[in-house]
């Protein structure tokens, strides 16, 4: 029996879309390639791994019996090739970043201009995603480091904090809400039309916290997940946003307004790394330019970083 990591890979694909058209479409073959594929592979090993008529496509008994093995194939086949992939990196001048939206599109480009000044053949990878994706790549290896929002301990990462940022309301004219700096205050935000990030990412997280302490329980108006949704809502004048800093600065646009409120919650924001994984020369180098751009010492010995995670 002899069959490729590919020919593995379609049959755990087709075994759960049960679509002969979706999963051709997904490795770039024809329908009748595709079904060719698998009566190649079901000659092979002696089995059918499909039934097959004009309106359904099902796994038979003998394979979803093999599914389990080949599934398991796979996800190691990938895994090696996502550790070498890292290992290839470590040693050549390759960088690749997770980051919260907000933060990739304030921090970073400084950064890929200066790295590429040093290096220009340089290959740099940016994902910009929530911090839940982040650090989900950050221990597939799959990045070098992450930059997200730090606020629970975990022992298999290390951060070193970078800058601490304010939430702000982000408001637009034709709302006619004072532009003038206020105090947090629950009661008084819970008086406002406010739109805010979902439940499950950081910024929520910490808002819902500050409520909590007050015996509160934050409601907001509209949830919306994405920051450019949230800014062309805010600008339309559907709502008034609750978002870190750099966020609100990032989608204000023209007759829109950041409102300052003192005392209100902070984010604090760090470099997340792997503890078990040595980080490559490339990495320390962008890795120092960000903490110097923010004024911030770094040691890379591991005795000197906090251990921790967490939070968008």
């Amino acid at each position: 029996m002899n069959l490729t990591p590919r020919e593995l890979s379609i049959f755990v694909s087709l075994a759960s879309s049960l679509n002969f058209g979706r999963t051709a479409e997904r490795f770039y073959v024809t329908q009748p390639t595709m079904s060719k594929i698998i009566r190649n592979m079901e000659d092979r090993l002696g089995v059918k791994l499909f039934e097959r008529n004009t309106r359904n496509v099902t796994l038979t008994p003998e394979g979803r019996d093999l599914l389990d093995v080949a599934s398991r194939i796979v996800d190691e086949y990938e895994t090696g090739l996502t550790e070498l992939a890292a290992v290839a990196r470590k040693q050549s001048q390759h960088l690749s970043i997770a980051a919260l939206p907000s933060l990739a599109a304030t921090m970073l480009p400084g950064l890929v201009l200066e790295l590429r000044r040093r290096v220009p053949k340089a290959m740099i990878n940016i994902h910009d995603v929530i911090h839940d994706a982040a650090i989900d790549l950050l221990r597939m290896r799959k990045v070098d480091f992450a930059i997200s929002g730090v606020d629970h301990v975990h022992r298999d990462l290390s951060t070193i904090e970078i800058m601490r940022e304010s939430f702000v309301l982000l408001a637009a004219e034709s709302l006619g809400i004072d532009k003038k700096e206020r105090n947090w205050s629950e009661a008084e935000l819970e008086q406002l039309p406010i739109i805010s990030m979902p439940r499950g990412t950081g910024t929520r997280m910490l808002i819902d916290m500050a409520f909590m302490k007050n015996g509160m329980q934050f409601r907001p108006f509209l949830e919306i997940k994405g920051l450019s949704t949230i800014g062309k809502f805010v600008k339309d004048g559907c709502g008034v946003a609750i978002l870190p800093e750099s966020g609100a600065q990032l989608v204000m646009e023209e007759g829109m307004y950041i409102i300052p409120l003192r005392n209100a919650p902070q984010r604090t924001v760090g470099i997340i790394t792997r503890n078990e994984s040595s980080l490559s020369g490339f990495a320390k180098q962008a890795i120092e330019w960000l903490c110097t751009a923010n004024s911030i010492a770094v040691n890379h010995n591991s005795e000197t970083q906090n251990e921790g995670s967490s939070g968008n």
